[in-house]
């Protein structure tokens, strides 16, 4: 049995939380509240996980992956896999103007952005990152994937397309020590 912690509240992640919740094969648990800018927040739900996928944010992701990584290295835990949901953008290749909703200072959003995957990075623990484009409620067609280094559109990707990518990578093992911008739509629609 695989077992899988979902950290944050979203649409996405209530999407990822009912299909694992469905299956035999897997245990899933939620951390959706609480400081996660603070160890104690972690202590007591690392035990024995295998997958961890962060859907925090959109502020101090870095302060909850320094957090959450204290917790790992103290309790010398070795989970098999993180998948980290960050924003398109961190690396300069949006093509274009994205909105970061709930976010007043860009550059210092991004650099926090960096940070955290920096922190996953050194871990040398498998990951995944999927960079986000505006994220909308209503899928509008299949999603694809970008990869590091290439140019990416103003667009949108919606809670469905992020929760099937999620489920992908931890079900199929797919996108391992890959960063990829998640795209559905080159547009600047909003809802």
């Amino acid at each position: 049995m695989k077992n899988i912690l979902l950290l944050g509240k979203t649409q996405a992640e209530q999407m990822v939380f009912n299909y694992f919740n469905s299956k035999n094969e897997f245990k899933v648990h939620e951390i959706t509240t609480g400081d996660f800018t603070q160890e104690q927040t972690y202590r007591g739900h690392l035990k024995d996980v295998d997958v961890i996928v962060s859907l925090l944010g959109p502020l101090d992701v870095d302060l909850d992956m320094e957090a959450l990584f204290s917790v790992i290295y103290s309790g010398r835990l070795n989970p098999a896999r993180i998948i980290f949901l960050s924003a398109a953008g961190i690396d300069k290749e949006v093509d274009g103007e994205l909105d970061y909703p709930g976010v007043d200072d860009v550059s210092e959003f991004l650099k926090q952005q960096q940070y955290a995957i920096k922190v996953i990075d050194e871990s040398e623990i498998p990951y995944t990152i999927f960079r986000l484009v505006n994220v909308v409620n209503t899928k509008h067609n299949d999603g694809h994937t970008i990869e590091e280094g290439q140019p990416v559109p103003v667009g949108i990707v919606s809670h469905e397309t992020i929760a099937h990518f999620v489920i992908d990578a931890i079900v199929n093992g797919s996108f391992k020590n890959q960063s990829q911008a998640l795209v559905e739509e080159r547009s600047e629609r909003k809802e």
